[in-house]
């Protein structure tokens, strides 16, 4: 065997043992970063339909003291 297949092999080995795992730890990774940022998202919209709900429920209410209101003056 000459130097140069020696390295060429080294180069493949240590490749193989290392680039590889991490190419697919770093797929690994952006999935999972992936996701929690779609979680936080999802939260935040949670959060925003839950206000939405909240301003709807004291809006019903207004209305409903204004009824109130209206017949108790009858």
């Amino acid at each position: 065997m000459d130097l140069t297949g020696v390295i060429t092999g080294s180069i493949a080995i240590v490749s193989l043992f290392v680039g590889l795992p991490g190419i697919v730890l770093h797929f690994i990774y952006k999935s999972k970063k992936n996701k929690t940022e779609m979680i936080k998202q999802q939260k935040e919209l949670l959060e925003i339909q839950l206000e939405k709900e909240k301003i709807h429920l004291r809006l019903l209410e207004e209305e409903n003291r204004t009824y109130d209101k209206i017949i108790n003056e009858k």
